[in-house]
């Protein structure tokens, strides 16, 4: 039932698009007649235009769909689906554009242009917010309500839980195993998916498996570090016999390249706000509290290599650590709090109400403002705008084999772990998931983690 729901709810998409699309269109001409502060030279005849919206919004509507808008397992948040309208619908009309160039077209002006394409956002959002609006009326009243099964134990399991108990309307949960019980699994058939906080053995999986596929249940489950590093190989032949090559990460040849570009191209539009904000925090820190305005601190980058890492100074000069700062007392001091006061485990040192943190300090870590600086670093090109989080030498030299793949790319200014907790998660779990970014990476990946980035410093969850 909940299947069918959602596929309905997704097919129905395909032509809300298009009237908001052709609605986009024509908002645009009827702009641009009346909104004249551009003297108008030439526009194209209504009946024309008209003719030609409808077969270009056709176009929009099939790179909606080959750019992913309407897979039926839908988006994890509003953030990743206004991500994706915003490149499809540039994408649209970058190739609309070239169309244009290619059929040598008298056509109407580029000011129509630029306003189908914000016209276009706004109808396509607000359409599809209205659907959603729909969609949950009927959730709240038990129509296409997912029924979740949890099995797990432990904190993992326990967050899974608490997670979709949060999502009613569109989720509930319906049974949570603190471990497997085949038996009893049996009464819940017409469950709608199955999440396993841990990576089952074998045997087990085998079971659980063949118990989902014949009742047509999602099942899924969280991986291990092993089970994520081979999460990507290719095959090749040698004298007839098939060898298969592990490949650590996507960010290599073009994907690299690709990153890197897309590093610059941000960080250069970013400096326009950035730089008189960097500007006055300087200010600010110079006010506040005696010494310099940038902390520049030892860090570990891609391939072990050490960089020098910026940031906006945030603690007392003399309690800072590192060359030139607080010396051995301030090495004493940070050895003594991370030994009574850590909140975190394994390598990680992290505590609220830090006494070194000055009164500027607590404010810009709160906003992230202290990170700017690193800006400066993915120009350079010992960061990237997104990636694992920079490690200090003396935590890596505490890292596990598995935590050591988390230095096969650059380090980010922001990433999968800030943005899915921040400074809450230990060890395993922040390793986990710089191993699924470095295994997963893609563009779009990097474009909704900082999509997300966003929403997380306006929340000031987990910052302190």
């Amino acid at each position: 039932m909940m299947k069918r729901f959602n596929q309905f709810f997704t097919i129905l998409l395909v032509p809300l698009d298009y009237l908001m699309l052709v609605a986009s269109f024509l908002s645009a001409y009827w702009l641009r007649l009346n909104w004249q502060f551009i003297e108008v030279i030439y526009i194209q005849p209504w009946d024309s235009y008209l003719q030609f919206a409808l077969y270009a919004s056709v176009i929009w509507v099939v790179v909606f769909a080959m750019l992913g808008l309407y897979r039926f397992r839908g988006f994890k948040n509003h953030w990743e689906l206004f991500g994706r309208v915003i490149i499809a619908t540039s994408t649209a009309l970058a190739l609309f554009m070239i169309g244009l160039f290619l059929i040598q077209t008298t056509f109407f002006s580029r000011l129509i242009i630029i306003y189908v394409w914000g016209m276009s956002l706004i109808f396509v959002v607000v359409g599809r917010a209205f659907l959603e609006v729909i969609k949950q009326w009927f959730q709240n009243y038990g129509i296409g309500v997912e029924r979740v099964i949890i099995i797990g134990h432990g904190k993992i399991g326990e967050v899974l839980r608490d997670q979709v108990k949060q999502n009613r309307p569109k989720q509930k949960l319906v049974h949570y195993f603190s471990y497997l019980d085949t038996e009893e699994l049996s009464r819940y058939s017409k469950a709608d998916r199955i999440i396993i906080s841990y990576e089952p053995p074998a045997e087990e999986m085998s079971s659980l498996i063949r118990f989902a596929e014949d009742n047509n249940i999602t099942l899924q489950y969280v991986p291990s570090l092993p089970g994520l590093y081979a999460s990507h190989i290719s095959v090749d032949m040698l004298s007839g016999y098939p060898l298969i090559e592990l490949i650590p990460t996507l960010l290599t040849g073009w994907g690299r390249i690709v990153k890197r570009i897309f590093d610059i191209v941000l960080v250069l539009l970013s400096m326009i706000i950035a730089l008189p904000i960097m500007g006055l925090v300087a200010i600010a820190i110079k006010l506040d509290s005696k010494g310099p305005v940038i902390f520049a601190q030892e860090r570990v980058g891609e391939l072990g290599k050490t960089f020098t890492f910026y940031k906006f100074r945030s603690m007392y000069t003399e309690m800072s650590t590192g060359e030139g700062y607080g010396g051995r007392e301030a090495e004493e001091l940070r050895a003594k709090l991370k030994a009574e006061r850590n909140e975190a485990k394994g390598p990680l040192f992290k505590i609220k109400d830090d006494p070194r943190v000055t009164r500027v300090g607590k404010f810009i870590r709160k906003t992230s403002l202290d990170e700017l600086p690193q800006l400066f670093n993915v120009l350079i090109g010992n960061m990237s705008l997104v990636g694992p989080r920079p490690a200090l030498p003396e935590e890596v030299r505490e890292y596990s084999d598995d935590l050591k793949r988390r230095l096969l790319v650059k380090p980010g200014v922001t990433g999968l772990w800030q943005v899915s907790g921040r400074h809450d998660s230990d060890e395993d779990e922040y390793g986990k998931l710089d191993v699924f970014y470095i295994e997963h990476w893609s563009l779009w990946l990097d474009i909704k983690i900082i999509l997300l980035t966003f929403k997380t410093v306006l929340s000031r969850k987990g910052s302190y």
